[in-house]
């Protein structure tokens, strides 16, 4: 059964040719943010996020930035952002919202210590002037006392962090907070195979090491793999390198690795030479990969 276009007798919106001719470059969240544009939606990176289902904020900008690079958008100079200015001066004694006693009295508490005057201004003005939920405040507390930063200042800072990753309610926080701690997890067990720290890493090296177990499904094994494969070029960006030729080709475990012409067995590999007869092979796996990726630069 074949398909044709159904009449159509609600409003119409034209669409620009520079949408289709992107069309099979652009992924789906970009042409809908386009779509959302042209059927009258505004620019703002949060509201589109929120009304499109994105992951993030930071997918909405993304979005705008591409179809700014296309042509569909141009920058509103006018829209330029104005230099920060200090938040509206809040009267604590004046106000009558029972929240705003209940976070300055739990903020303390979840900071493990008193807070000024100044502080408790700046939390309730997150509250009052920037929308934040209370929960989500004295959850983001929590979590800065953690990291060992107990400042109304940290809080707001990471709030900003939050608010960029989709953050809105408490749920969403409880959840950003877990996905977090996953990725700690593979940070500092990652770090370990390569012989230093979580703490070592470099941003784009954590950032490399989260596609690796988020994006590609590859494991602790995988990565111990590829670390044999590099022999003395243990470094993240070496190993990303063979990693991502891996996935190219459908190898997704260890057995499928070793089953595509390479050695029976990782105790070979880790002494750093080939089986007794076993011919060179200029393959993608034997290839020389420091003429391909640069260890000591950083992207």
């Amino acid at each position: 059964m074949g398909y044709r276009l159904a009449a159509q007798n609600g409003e119409k919106v034209a669409v620009p040719q520079v949408v289709f001719s992107h069309l099979s470059r652009a992924d789906g969240d970009t042409v809908r943010v386009a779509l959302y544009l042209l059927a009258g939606g505004g620019a703002d990176p949060r509201t589109i996020a929120h009304d499109l289902g994105l992951k993030s904020v930071e997918a909405a900008k993304r979005a705008l930035q591409y179809w700014a690079g296309a042509g569909l958008l141009e920058r509103d100079q006018a829209a330029a952002p104005a230099p920060e200015q200090r938040p509206r001066a809040i009267d604590l004694a004046s106000l009558n919202d029972p929240y705003v006693a209940v976070l300055c009295q739990e903020a303390q508490t979840a900071l493990g210590r008193a807070l000024g005057r100044s502080e408790m201004l700046r939390l309730v003005g997150l509250y009052l002037n920037e929308g934040w939920q209370p929960d989500v405040i004295l959850t983001c507390c929590v979590e800065v006392a953690r990291q060992g930063r107990p400042t109304a200042a940290a809080v707001s800072r990471e709030l900003l962090r939050w608010r960029d990753a989709g953050v809105e309610t408490g749920a969403d926080a409880e959840k950003y907070l877990k996905q977090e701690a996953v990725r700690a997890e593979h940070w500092a067990e990652t770090a370990a195979l390569f012989g230093t720290e979580a703490g070592q890493l470099t941003r784009w090296e954590r950032s490399a090491i989260t596609r690796w177990y988020e994006e590609w499904g590859f494991g602790p094994d995988m990565i111990h793999e590829a670390l044999l494969h590099a022999e003395a070029h243990r470094t993240v960006r070496y190993v990303d390198g063979i990693l991502r030729s891996w996935r190219a080709q459908g190898l997704t475990t260890v057995a499928a690795v070793r089953g595509k012409g390479q050695l029976a067995g990782s105790n070979i590999l880790s002494t750093g030479q080939r089986p007794a007869g076993a011919a060179a092979k200029k393959d993608l796996f034997h290839a020389d990969w420091n003429a391909v990726f640069d260890d000591d630069s950083e992207g």
